[in-house]
């Protein structure tokens, strides 16, 4: 049995150099910050041009190379025409994964949602930066594509799982079905999000109100691919639910740590 019934579909290795566009607050509890630049076209490099930026799974990831405060920029990987080659230019940068939240080729509009809890490099760069100044993402350097063959979805996630959830709905693909659970640690943080034909979004505030909202949902007929992502070990207790008392195989369980307590 394949590992999951999501075709995977790889994407060169860039580098790209991007400037801060807009930095908005979604909520109280997520900060979006907008980045732009010619780079996410394709551009030459020395022995070969490399592809503009492509993102077609909603949970693609990119690395965000941040600059430690004080520093105006990271130590960069140096860019070849197949590869990266990290460490080049003295030491490795400090490098996070964020969801793609969205990607306008045509205006070269790149959002990044990031959660708001006061701590990390990446958070607090996002917490500081403003526009004009300098960025830098790696990737993505796959895309996993939506399942196929399920007669619905679950999804569920925390709020560091709001972008791809987010990103899912506004990209829905007409006739799914779904259920979606989102937890919150605040209701103040909930969001606008799309709500397509056929789907369900439940929110709730903690993670025990979470897990027990995955488990209270009426399980409809059928076969459900179910997607879980979030803070590592309540993470846990959702997998083994869907696997050990709802029997869903392996390839219709993508479970996802974001974070760990």
């Amino acid at each position: 049995m394949a590992r999951t019934r999501r075709e995977a579909v790889g994407w060169s290795t860039v580098l790209r150099e991007l400037e801060v566009l807009r930095v908005d607050d979604i909520t109280p509890g997520m900060r979006r910050v907008t980045l732009t630049g010619e780079r996410l076209d394709g551009f030459a490099v020395e022995g070969g041009t490399l592809p503009a930026f492509r993102s077609e799974g909603f949970d693609d990831h990119v690395k965000l190379l941040v600059p430690v405060e004080g520093q105006e920029r990271p130590p960069l990987p140096v860019q070849g025409p197949d590869r990266l080659e990290w460490g080049g230019a003295g030491g490795r940068p400090v490098a996070k994964d964020y969801t793609p939240r969205r990607y306008d080729p045509g205006t070269r509009e790149l959002d990044i949602d990031f959660v708001r809890h006061g701590h990390g490099f990446a958070a607090g760069w996002a917490e500081r930066v403003e526009p004009g100044e300098p960025a830098w993402i790696v990737g993505p350097t796959r895309s996993l594509l939506l399942p196929e063959g399920q007669d619905w979805m679950l999804i569920a996630g925390d709020e560091t799982a709001l972008p791809a959830i987010g990103r899912l709905l506004d990209e829905w693909r007409p006739g799914d079905r779904a259920q979606v659970v989102v937890e919150l640690t605040d209701d103040a943080h909930r969001q606008e999000l799309v709500v397509p034909d056929g789907v369900e979004l439940t929110w709730v505030v903690g993670a025990d109100a979470w897990i027990e909202a995955v488990r209270s949902l009426p399980w409809w007929d059928g076969v459900a691919f179910c997607w879980v992502a979030g803070e590592t070990r309540t993470i846990r207790q959702v997998r083994d639910y869907l696997k050990n008392e709802r029997a869903v195989a392996r390839d219709c369980l993508d479970v996802t740590g974001y974070w760990r307590r």
